[in-house]
């Protein structure tokens, strides 16, 4: 004899799989942030030192970059603003942080930099500029590569003030073995 009762309904619908599927979704998403602040608040923990020093030594108002540059002496670049709303760049140097201000208006561009570096050398396919210091010099850093297999890496040196050209350094090309 054949059942004349009817199948019973799934447990999960597919309203209750898109639940599921969204909480889950969200679970990740959190466990990924929390992930990127832990590894990312020691580094932000350096920064605020650097932050605070950087505003009392120059009065700045607003802080807009930060950048660690490491060559002959790790030095600090703070970008900001101070009360008359100049662009002010500020260099805390070397492990006793000496201090060293210059108005964005009293230097070189980055743009500017780019453009001698471009003409310099057409084919340099430019990764970063970036300020920083060289023996002691206020410098614009500027890291590039050049030609095709191998890769040839290359930083140039640009004084800060007046752009003009300092040095460059090499990286080893990698070889095939």
């Amino acid at each position: 004899m054949r059942a004349t009762t009817r199948k019973r309904q799934p447990v999960m619908s597919p309203k209750r799989w898109l639940a599921v599927f969204l909480v889950a979704l969200v679970a990740v998403i959190a466990v990924v942030i929390m992930y990127y602040n832990t590894i990312q608040q020691p580094f932000w923990d350096s920064e605020n030192p650097i932050r605070k020093e950087a505003k009392e030594a120059a009065g700045l108002t607003e802080v807009s970059s930060i950048t660690k540059q490491v060559w002959d002496t790790t030095s600090w670049i703070v970008k900001g603003e101070n009360d008359a709303k100049e662009e002010i760049y500020v260099w805390l140097i070397g492990p006793e942080k000496t201090v060293q201000t210059v108005k964005a208006s009293e230097a070189t561009d980055k743009d500017t930099v780019k453009k001698a570096v471009l003409q310099k050398k057409p084919d340099a396919a430019i990764k970063r500029i970036q300020p920083g210091t060289l023996n002691g010099q206020l410098v614009w850093e500027v890291f590039y590569s050049q030609g095709k297999n191998p890769e040839k890496y290359s930083y140039d040196f640009y004084d800060f003030r007046s752009g003009t050209y300092v040095t460059e350094y090499h990286l080893p090309a990698k070889t095939a073995s």
